[in-house]
């Protein structure tokens, strides 16, 4: 289950969950694919030693974030994430702690689009961005993740068993079952408020609004997306580049864990 419940000053509930550091000054917020929730971290062994504090945060209708009672938009999953950071950070300087500042963001999949909304809606709360294998909205690519059917396996993010990454990476498959798993937790919900979400696509109007230090990474051998995408987005974020990534596929994120949290997360 997730760690925890955290209830917003505007009444909505979100599901959280915590990896790596929980000390750690430096904040990195990890967004999950079409189907995905709970406590994933690609490399637990990579994260631990990064010297972050990794959340993952669930979108409505997945893990314990209730399901949504409206139409919901990519802004408003971007808006409640910006809603978090700042009552956590308020928190923090009540109580005498240490507050974030600026964060760190990751997607993976469809989580990328809610990545680079909250980079570009609120510009101030996010200075590095890491999205991997994430679609464009054009001729309906964003919503690819969103039209499978919620068989919450493996396949449903198009891996296989044979994938290199799994025998090569330790306890993920294990991890992915529980992020699938998660998700699931209440049927099919998450994945129809994915659907409904990803048919505005006026999110991506707002992409030139971004300001972060933006990496755009693609493995070569994923079906759903390629670095064509990548340029797309490229094209329209100043501070960004394009990562293609050979020999890798819908597990990119997993394989270029250490690069990705040495972008969102520099060590000084």
């Amino acid at each position: 289950m997730s760690s925890r419940v955290v209830t917003l000053r505007s009444q909505r509930r979100i599901s959280i969950s915590a990896a790596g550091d929980p000390l750690a000054p430096r904040l990195v917020l990890l967004f999950h694919p079409t189907p995905g929730a709970g406590p994933f971290d690609p490399d637990p062994t990579i994260t631990a030693r990064s010297s972050v504090h990794l959340l993952a945060i669930d979108r409505p209708g997945y893990g314990a974030s209730p399901a949504p009672s409206e139409p919901r938009t990519v802004q408003h999953e971007a808006d409640d994430v910006a809603e978090f950071v700042r009552q956590s950070d308020d928190i923090a300087r009540s109580s005498g702690a240490r507050a974030f500042g600026t964060v760190g963001v990751v997607g993976w999949g469809t989580g990328g689009i809610i990545a680079l909304s909250l980079a570009a809606r609120h510009p101030d709360l996010v200075d590095r961005v890491a999205v991997v294998n994430t679609p464009t909205p054009r001729a309906g690519k964003a919503g690819t993740g969103a039209k499978m059917l919620p068989l919450f396996a493996r396949s449903s993010l198009s891996i296989q068993d044979d994938d290199p990454a799994l025998a090569t990476r330790q306890g993920l498959g294990n991890r992915l079952d529980r992020m699938l798993g998660e998700a699931a937790l209440q049927g099919s919900a998450g994945v129809d408020a994915d659907r409904t979400m990803l048919t505005d696509r006026s999110w991506a109007q707002q992409l030139d609004r971004i300001t972060a230090n933006v990496r755009l990474i693609y493995g070569d051998d994923d079906r759903t997306t390629s670095i064509l995408d990548g340029h797309w987005y490229r094209r329209r974020i100043s501070a960004s580049r394009s990562v293609r990534v050979p020999g890798q596929g819908p597990l990119t994120i997993a394989a270029c864990w250490s690069r990705i949290l040495d972008h969102v997360a520099p060590q000084d």
